[in-house]
């Protein structure tokens, strides 16, 4: 699926339209996380209102949602959880479903068997 990331090297990119330093996987890229790193989103209520690396979301929720009950799900970096992730950034009312997408990802890789995790 192409959205807004992608795995190459490894690696979570985001492509991007802004101007900024061209990466070595292209011009319009982002690094976003290295593989062994988390992805998350950030729910408040059924709305998602961050998403992309467990870090940029952990730091957007201690700046700008302070007052407000987040819901924070993270979830390891693989071609499915991927997948979802542009799923829910393409369309933001899927992000209220991911919690049962990701234990169903989690059943088909038993690997991935501790899916979603919620560290707040």
């Amino acid at each position: 699926m192409e959205g807004p990331y992608f795995i190459e090297h490894g690696d979570v990119w985001s492509y991007t339209t802004q101007p900024g330093r061209p990466s070595y996987v292209g011009p319009n890229s982002r690094h976003v996380c290295d593989g062994t790193e988390e992805l998350a989103i950030a729910l408040v209520g059924d709305t998602m209102m961050k998403h992309g690396s467990a870090k940029s979301v952990d730091a957007w929720a201690e700046k700008k949602a302070s007052g407000f009950d987040v819901t924070i799900i993270r979830f390891p970096v693989s071609p499915e959880t991927v997948e979802e992730l542009n799923k829910c950034a393409t369309n933001t009312t899927r992000a209220a479903s991911i919690v049962a997408r990701l234990e169903d990802i989690g059943k088909s890789r038993p690997e991935l068997a501790s899916l979603p995790r919620f560290p707040r």
